[in-house]
């Protein structure tokens, strides 16, 4: 009787949680995919790329920004993307004149996008703008 209650204990400790089977994210994410803003201006966010995948229960997400220019679009290359407590993904993009920090939320067919632009310079401010952005 005690090796079977014993190898009970053990199949239990061995056993996963409730947490676990919780915290499984599946994939695509809703972010993932192609979104644009119609109406940006010079140096706004005109357009985001979002590839995520799941590999042995990791996420893996990239993003590629675009910011209106003349005469197209400036592009970002592909960055590493971390997932956001509470859900969504954040990237942070570093140029030559500052880094932009660019949290994403997607909501069907629309994306929630904060950009928090941290200039190298002190003497400038950082600013925050957000956008929505539409499903191509």
């Amino acid at each position: 009787m005690r090796p079977f209650i014993f190898l009970c204990f053990v199949i239990a400790l061995l056993m996963p949680i409730g947490e676990e089977a919780e915290a499984r994210i599946y994939c695509p994410l809703p972010e993932h995919g192609i979104w644009v803003n119609g109406q940006a201006k010079p140096k706004e966010l005109s357009r985001l790329e979002i590839e995520t995948k799941c590999v042995n229960d990791q996420v893996h997400a990239r993003i590629r920004a675009f910011t209106k220019c003349s005469p197209r679009d400036c592009k970002w290359g592909w960055t590493k993307a971390e997932l956001r407590d509470g859900g969504g993904l954040n990237v942070l993009l570093v140029g030559f004149l500052g880094v932009k920090n660019i949290d994403v939320r997607g909501f069907g067919d629309r994306l929630d996008a904060f950009v928090t632009d941290i200039k190298h310079d002190p003497q400038f401010p950082d600013t925050i703008q957000s956008y929505t952005l539409t499903r191509k």
